[in-house]
């Protein structure tokens, strides 16, 4: 089983992203984290799902893009945000072991 390995941006790039694009999905996590490793050999069936569905995707890095996390108001990880229109519709993670097939349904409910 392979691993997903997100890509670094930075706050600048996660806003433009979030501005440029109707519907965006993204991925924070943080290296260090046991359940963000826990769900990372599933991120890639999930990222192309999301991009399926007509998402943008996007990674964030919980420790590199810190001062994002707080403004959105993120404070456990793993975490799956959905931003409409620039906006922050809905997320899931708050810092609890995330099973594959409740994001699967997430994204099926929310894009």
């Amino acid at each position: 089983m392979e691993f997903y390995q997100p890509s670094k941006h930075t706050d600048a790039q996660l806003q433009a992203a979030i501005q440029d694009h109707p519907k965006v999905i993204v991925f924070l996590q943080a290296d260090w984290c046991g359940d963000c490793k826990a769900i990372k050999p599933f991120v890639k069936e999930l990222r192309q799902l999301a991009e399926q569905k007509g998402a943008f995707w996007i990674d964030a890095d919980r420790d590199a893009n810190i001062e994002f996390a707080k403004e959105q108001g993120l404070r456990g990880i793993p975490a799956f945000i959905l931003f409409d229109q620039g906006q922050q519709k809905a997320h899931i993670g708050n810092g609890e072991r995330l099973a594959p097939q409740a994001v699967q349904a997430w994204l099926a409910q929310e894009l």
